[in-house]
């Protein structure tokens, strides 16, 4: 929403957020504001942003537009995965996140083919149990049980990722056979794992439809990626989303590689300190809805970073790019006062061949641990390269760097590859 004059639809957001949801209304009064206030982007740092906290606890009837209820027409609930703390309950109408899809992924030219008239992509999801929305995704349960409305098929997979057993792997690479897909929605690290297993078992991940991979949910490693890639063969289309449960698609991934942030149906602000950053500098993604009738957010605090990167994309798209940079729960925080983001960790360990998976722990004392699995590719020259880049990028912290034969996802299923308890509990 670069055009000043769009700034006009934020407006329009704001008052009819103020009018017709209880949260909104009483989120401006406490700070003694009122939509005429805002007659300019720069009236926009008066409004303190909004956060998820304040969703959770005024959710449903704080939240939810005049006129709606959770049983209104197009209403699709969403529950978050719980990355941050406690599960997020929110609801989207089904056309405003179809809207956001068709304009993030109009980015990739690769995907275009998707979407044939009078055709809908038939979908697989490879994820952390906690992102499946089919509370019943055990590996005891059948293909019927795991189909949503949408006719997405949710693949069944360990909460604890790396404890996933052989049988209940083959039963996901059964399933993907079976039921044909034209898109695969995977979380990347997930992802990664179910190729190596399939490698190992002299099975191929294939469909007589052409598939598509969309990777989201958590920051997509270069390792998880160079192992997609390297099993799936360089024809096979690949996407990095940027989204969030409660939103949908913030973003993606050219057919160049490079992400780009949808800044057509959000207001996009990139925000440090309270004060919006420069390109090439690092700030938190606030996001204001535009035409959002059901749930309008102003200033919604994402707790994603990012660095704009200014510029002109050369695949064509008038879409911000935008670094990604990860959660602010998952920064580390270094003695001298520096953070260091885990892209910035994932630029260091780069796309590793020698390294299956690995995760970067920060605990209370700010000791640092690098924990990785090797593989068959491992060679000590290069494991003692990238622990000199780890010690010197996060010195003066102490750093230890360990092979291990198994590391532990999160309580949220989810597998993340740059934690740290400072930050966590700073939050």
């Amino acid at each position: 929403m670069s055009d000043p004059t769009a700034f006009e639809a934020v407006r329009e957001e704001i008052a009819y957020a103020f009018d017709n949801t209880v949260f909104f209304r009483k989120h401006m009064e406490a700070n003694g504001l009122l939509p005429a206030d805002i007659r300019e982007p720069a009236d926009l740092l008066r409004l303190p942003p909004t956060s998820k906290s304040h969703y959770r606890r005024n959710f449903p009837a704080g939240v939810l537009a005049r006129g709606y209820t959770l049983n209104s027409p197009h209403v699709m609930r969403f529950q978050s995965s719980g990355t941050s703390g406690e599960r997020l309950n929110s609801a989207i109408l089904s056309y405003d996140l179809a809207r956001r899809q068709a304009t993030a992924l109009g980015v990739n030219r690769r995907f275009d083919e998707l979407w044939r008239p009078g055709s809908r992509p038939k979908i697989c999801r490879f994820a952390p149990p906690n992102c499946s929305d089919v509370e019943c995704a055990t590996g005891f349960s059948t293909m019927e049980d795991r189909i949503l409305a949408d006719g997405t098929l949710v693949l069944t997979v360990a909460h604890d990722l790396l404890a996933t057993p052989e049988w209940q792997i083959v039963k996901a690479l059964d399933e993907i056979e079976l039921y044909e897909p034209d898109l695969l929605v995977v979380d990347p690290t997930h992802f990664a794992f179910l190729t190596r297993w399939a490698r190992r078992l002299g099975r191929t991940i294939t469909s007589p439809r052409r598939l598509h991979v969309v990777c989201g949910y958590t920051l997509m490693t270069r390792v998880a990626r160079r192992q997609i890639e390297e099993f799936m063969g360089p024809e096979l289309p690949i996407g990095d989303m940027i989204g969030m449960s409660e939103l949908g698609y913030l973003g993606f991934e050219c057919h160049l590689g490079h992400r780009h942030i949808n800044d057509r149906d959000f207001h996009v602000e990139f925000v440090r300190d309270g004060r919006p950053v420069a390109d090439g500098e690092t700030g938190e993604l606030y996001v204001t809805t535009v035409d959002d009738g059901l749930v309008p957010r102003i200033r919604y605090a994402t707790g994603d970073h990012f660095t704009p990167l200014g510029g002109r994309c050369d695949c064509g798209s008038d879409l911000p790019l935008v670094r990604i940079e990860g959660r602010a729960t998952h920064m580390i925080r270094l003695a001298d006062g520096r953070t260091v983001t885990p892209g910035a960790v994932d630029a260091l360990v780069g796309d590793a061949p020698g390294i299956d998976l690995y995760k970067l722990e920060q605990d209370r004392t700010g000791a640092c641990t690098f924990r990785y699995v090797p593989n068959a590719d491992a060679r000590p020259d290069e494991t003692a390269a990238l622990a000199l880049r780890l010690t010197g990028a996060l010195a003066p912290n102490p750093v230890r760097v360990e092979a291990v034969e198994y590391i532990a996802g999160e309580r949220s299923g989810k597998f993340q590859p740059c934690v740290s308890q400072i930050s966590a509990e700073g939050a």
